[in-house]
């Protein structure tokens, strides 16, 4: 009975053994075509999917890309007021063409649906913005007048206001000259405005012509002092000249 018993283990045994070196046989032959396949791609890492292989490629470098440089950044009136503001705005103010709306304006905190007001304004360039030169803080907005949009442009004019931004508003067809651009700025400002004798205007440069404009220079004048007068820019009435607002219109004074 023992020895039946010391023969079927050693079978079991010597069954078991065989399975196992069976096992390792087929492990090894299912393993030995994944690695000829790694070592024939030349990479050990899984391919791409076809996707992959076919999203399209990036444009090879030229030598020279396909661009030029346009000939103005600025074109017809805008390039033409663009030099008349910079020959009359202030020594201290800076010209800058085309800015965002929302650039010198934002949304004030905790306004309800503030989402709303924001996209309002979310299109809007002006034409001309003149900043500070230290401190790029914005002083004046210049706009050409657009007859064909009143509500747009009462609305932008109102928002400038409102946050302390004076408006000069120019027409096209009557751009004025170097001088009484000069004025305007300084009145929008809220500036001291000096009485001075009469002098011809600079006219505004005309971008038709080949050369500048000719001015006779009139000889020295001298007269006498005369008091500064402070005005507001809105309304053209007389201020004190430490006044923030203007008591007549009710208009923001620049600092």
């Amino acid at each position: 009975m023992n020895d039946a018993m010391e023969s079927l283990i050693a079978m079991m045994t010597m069954i078991m053994a065989l399975l196992v070196v069976a096992g390792f046989i087929i492990a090894l032959a299912v393993m030995r075509p994944r690695r000829r396949t790694a070592v024939a791609g030349g990479s050990l890492f899984p391919r791409a999917p076809s996707a992959t292989r076919n999203a399209p490629r990036e444009p090879e470098f030229l030598s020279r890309l396909p661009y030029a440089r346009t000939a103005h950044l600025l074109e017809g009136d805008h390039r033409v007021l663009f030099a008349a503001l910079n020959a009359a705005a202030p020594d201290d103010l800076a010209v800058l063409p085309h800015v965002r709306l929302t650039d010198i304006l934002c949304v004030e905190p905790h306004t309800a649906q503030p989402e709303r007001y924001q996209e309002r304004i979310r299109d809007s360039v002006l034409d001309f913005v003149l900043c500070d030169t230290q401190t790029a803080a914005p002083r004046l907005a210049v706009l050409l007048a657009q007859p064909g949009a009143v509500r747009r442009t009462a609305f932008i004019d109102a928002a400038l206001i409102g946050a302390g931004v004076p408006v000069l508003r120019l027409t096209r067809d009557e751009l004025p000259s170097i001088d009484a651009l000069a004025l305007q700025i300084t009145a929008a400002l809220g500036l001291p405005v000096r009485s001075s004798p009469s002098l011809p205007d600079r006219p505004v440069w005309d971008e038709r012509s080949k050369s500048a404009p000719v001015v006779s220079m009139p000889g020295v004048v001298v007269a006498p002092r005369e008091p500064v007068r402070y005005v507001c820019g809105r309304c053209q009435r007389d201020i004190s000249p430490r006044a923030r607002h203007c008591p007549h219109c009710g208009a923001t004074l620049a600092g």
